[in-house]
């Protein structure tokens, strides 16, 4: 069978902080650049970098070795399902 491509429309930066020290950040230019910079210097971009990072829930994807959990593994298509086995 032909499997569907799903292809997903957002904007630029849409995952990330909203603003960024009162500046716009998502579907603007700046999502484009280093949204978070100076995090050595800034604690509250090294919370937001946090927060963001955090949102995509990386425990329920990795186990402890960072190897990505059963669930996910059987997800990926074998053999000539694969994208890169055209």
């Amino acid at each position: 069978p032909k499997w569907p491509m799903i292809v997903l429309r957002s904007p630029k930066g849409w995952t990330g902080p909203k603003e960024v020290d009162g500046l716009k950040t998502e579907g603007f230019w700046r999502a484009h650049q280093v949204p978070l910079s100076g995090l050595a210097e800034n604690p509250e971009h090294l919370r937001m970098l946090e927060e963001w990072m955090r949102s995509y829930r990386p425990q329920e994807l990795f186990d402890a070795a960072g190897a990505p959990v059963a669930a996910i593994r059987a997800t990926a298509p074998q053999g000539d399902r694969r994208m890169s086995a055209n």
